[in-house]
């Protein structure tokens, strides 16, 4: 015997289905609403993030760039002390003594202005630096000159050959030694405060 549900049956139970689909979309649809929402606002964070890895890479792109500016400042620009310090002169050009090394004399002269005009607070030290010693030695001792935190200024600069002389002071020949030269460096050192131009032409 076969069995027929009956069109009231059928109607009720479409009508149930209907309930059910209706009940559960409207509890699904403020969850689903809310699943939208969440995922708009991780697509504006992840934007947000993403903007502010690219702002934190062109900040170290910059600090880099600055870092590498002032290491390329530091050593073309020099300071300018306000005093002479002609102490620091002397150790600075000071070299030690050594196979390669013969005698070295550092007299320091008289304050001079630092300009050919004259004018302006800035001085200078001039310097003059003798010495019989190995080209390499005079060498590194007009490089500290040039590589001083100070304003050194190179003026002139006389390196010869020097003569073999036994009865020289700290004369010594040694085989295998380097040839010794006979060098005069004239530097100066500035110092002071530099004045404007404004208060340059008060009478």
């Amino acid at each position: 015997m076969i069995m027929r549900a009956s069109g009231s049956s059928l109607t009720m139970l479409a009508a149930s289905a209907i309930a059910v689909a209706g009940v559960s979309g409207f509890m699904l649809w403020p969850a689903f609403t809310a699943s939208e929402a969440r995922a708009l606002e991780c697509g504006r964070l992840l934007t947000q993030v993403a903007r502010y890895d690219a702002i934190a890479i062109e900040r170290d792109r910059m600090l880099g760039e600055l870092a590498q500016a002032r290491a390329s400042a530091s050593r073309v620009l020099r300071e300018i002390p306000a005093v002479a310090d002609q102490a620091h002169l002397m150790r600075m050009l000071a070299v030690g003594a050594s196979s390669d090394m013969g005698t070295q004399t550092i007299v320091a002269g008289d304050v001079i202005p630092a300009s050919a005009s004259g004018k302006g607070g800035l001085r200078a030290v001039p310097v003059t630096v003798e010495m019989h010693a190995s080209f390499e030695r005079v060498m590194e001792v007009l490089a500290r000159a040039e590589g001083d935190r100070r304003l050194v200024r190179p003026i002139h600069i006389e390196i010869q050959r020097a003569a073999f002389d036994p009865n020289a002071r700290g004369a010594k020949q040694t085989d295998g030694a380097l040839p010794l030269v006979e060098a005069r460096l004239e530097l100066d050192a500035v110092f002071g405060a530099a004045i404007t131009a404004a208060v340059e032409e008060q009478p």
